[in-house]
């Protein structure tokens, strides 16, 4: 009988924790929800202030990073594009000028040994910034692609 109940304690603490992993592998806001694929890590909790969101998620194996910025910033996206792009480029990066992509503005950017892409998207109320950085931007674009689900579809990109 001890063997069987040490047996079950064993089995349901293995299923407790399993399913705690389980939620872990899940970010969720106000703005949006992500499922974290295999590989993929949120190293800090979500932080938020001022009405600001910021979550940024990781890839050691792909050594790629990605952050999901949302501000309370009531610009269209071409102009919280180009303010970033100005401020990147006083602190050194090499950007390039924001392209459309739907509602978006793409905008890549480099700076020795980093480079990355910029995906700016607005509502008219709230800003976002999404930004992939590292040895794989595709690493990035799928992981967003596939587990993005946005709150607001006009915050974010269509597609990445």
């Amino acid at each position: 009988m001890q063997k069987v109940l040490t047996l079950t304690a064993t089995c349901l603490l293995g299923i407790l924790l399993c399913a705690s992993a389980a939620l872990a592998a899940e970010v969720k806001t106000d703005h949006f929800t992500l499922n974290l694929p295999s590989g993929w890590t949120q190293p800090q909790p979500v932080q938020s202030a001022q009405g600001a969101t910021m979550v940024i998620l990781q890839n050691a194996a792909e050594q790629t990073v990605v952050t999901v910025a949302v501000m309370p910033v009531p610009l269209p996206a071409k102009d919280l594009a180009t303010q970033t792009i100005t401020n990147m480029k006083t602190a050194g990066f090499t950007v390039s000028e924001p392209v459309a992509s739907g509602d978006s503005y793409l905008v890549e950017f480099s700076k020795d040994p980093a480079n990355g892409i910029n995906y700016f998207t607005s509502n008219g109320k709230l800003g976002s910034v999404i930004t992939i950085m590292g040895a794989s931007l595709d690493a990035g674009k799928k992981m967003l692609k596939d587990n993005l689900k946005p709150t607001d579809s006009k915050l974010f990109p269509t597609d990445f």
